[in-house]
């Protein structure tokens, strides 16, 4: 092997190993992540889901502190909170609307997300729907 051979090898073997690192490299963003109840006070320990943009995959989930911020690959991404908090004898229900969001590379993208009360689902079963599924009516009169 002559000398220029040598240097042209030698060059496309770098080149080829400084593209592949090029590729291998994540495609990163930053998610800022807001959680809020209806007054808009920051709501703390929140939990957060975030799933592939067609559900598909369950991306990961992480207790809030009110506001954090995440460092993501870059795509689209469904994200939403839920919570249930004990108020005596009661469980109430919150949740959020679920956004979707498109993470972009080197770039920062925010969402709010507004924790609203979820109705008592007991509540919103009808008499006959009580009844067709076995609860007898003594106590099918009492929960509407």
């Amino acid at each position: 092997m002559n000398i220029k051979s040598l240097i042209a090898a030698t060059f496309a073997s770098a080149l080829f190993t400084t593209s592949t690192l090029y590729a291998s490299e994540a495609k990163v963003g930053t998610l800022n992540v807001t959680i809020v109840d209806e007054n808009g006070a920051v709501v703390q320990d929140a939990p957060i889901y975030i799933y592939g943009e067609h559900k598909t995959h369950f991306v990961g989930g992480k207790d809030v502190p009110g506001t954090t911020t995440l460092t993501m690959p870059a795509g689209e991404y469904r994200i939403s909170s839920a919570i249930i908090k004990k108020t005596g004898d009661y469980l109430d229900r919150f949740a959020s609307h679920e956004a979707h969001i498109q993470v972009v590379e080197g770039d920062n993208t925010a969402v709010i997300l507004t924790l609203k009360p979820i109705d008592d689902p007991v509540n919103s079963i009808s008499y006959a729907e009580l009844h067709k599924i076995g609860v007898p009516s003594e106590i099918a009169q009492n929960l509407n």
